[in-house]
């Protein structure tokens, strides 16, 4: 049980962190999380603290939001959800664990891959359709949808105040229809709020962190840190699995 705690506390950490400071840790969230609740199961006890960061960070950037870019992104968000959602609904823990690994590596390739060249297809008309589906859809299985959705925000040439208000608020509503998901699965129960109640602490200790540490660490240094701990995430869901 304490083991359990810890790897919660650690996921909650990070959490703070990524939402105050980088944002993008959704990758390396979900297998820390999956330490304690192997399964989809990681995914009711991670929701709740985001919602509560979500809410939090909407409070703090309520002017200058571009509802034009949300109301072309947010049906097509909704669609990859409930496409996530069948896919949650429809595989085994073991099954999930192995294409939640294999879908870690091949976003990380993605990353990988952009440093060096262009995607232009975020900046086709039907860019909207494209990065709200598959944000909508790995956001769901993979909690991986912020850099994604980044990218198709930096593409809109909004000023920064507009882009980081619509971002937040978009998340906000993405994780709003991952609540209903994730609710009609019963992956959001008794078992699972205890759970995300434990870490609340290092839940907002994360976001003290993130908001102290964020200006001394470099973009470089920072983009290696995660590229391996998302790494090393993923490995263990592949070879690493309990029977």
């Amino acid at each position: 049980m304490e083991l359990s705690w810890l790897f919660i506390s650690l996921a909650c950490l990070v959490t703070g962190f990524s939402k105050f400071s980088i944002g993008g840790l959704g990758l390396v969230i979900l297998p820390l999380m999956m330490l304690a609740f192997p399964g989809p199961e990681a995914l009711g006890v991670i929701l709740p603290f985001y919602l509560l960061t979500d809410l939090i960070a909407v409070m703090t950037y309520r002017k200058n939001i571009n509802w034009k870019v949300l109301a072309k992104l947010l049906p097509f968000g909704a669609i990859g959800i409930a496409a996530g959602t069948y896919v949650l609904g429809t595989v085994d823990p073991s099954t999930f664990m192995t294409f939640l690994g294999i879908l870690i590596f091949a976003l990380l390739g993605l990353s990988l891959w952009l440093d060096y060249h262009p995607l232009p297809i975020f900046t086709h008309p039907w860019a909207a359709s494209f990065a709200g589906s598959l944000c909508g859809f790995v956001g769901v299985i993979a909690n991986g949808a912020g850099p994604l959705m980044g990218l198709f925000l930096l593409e809109q040439k909004m000023e920064k105040s507009a882009y980081v208000a619509t971002r937040v608020w978009a998340f906000l509503s993405l994780n709003l229809m991952k609540l209903a998901g994730l609710l009609s699965l019963g992956l959001i129960n008794t078992e699972t709020l205890k759970a995300s109640a434990v870490g609340i602490p290092a839940l907002f200790l994360g976001m003290w962190i993130g908001y102290k540490v964020f200006a001394r660490i470099s973009p470089e240094q920072l983009k290696v840190i995660v590229r391996s701990m998302i790494s090393l995430s993923a490995a263990h869901l592949l070879f690493f699995k309990s029977n």
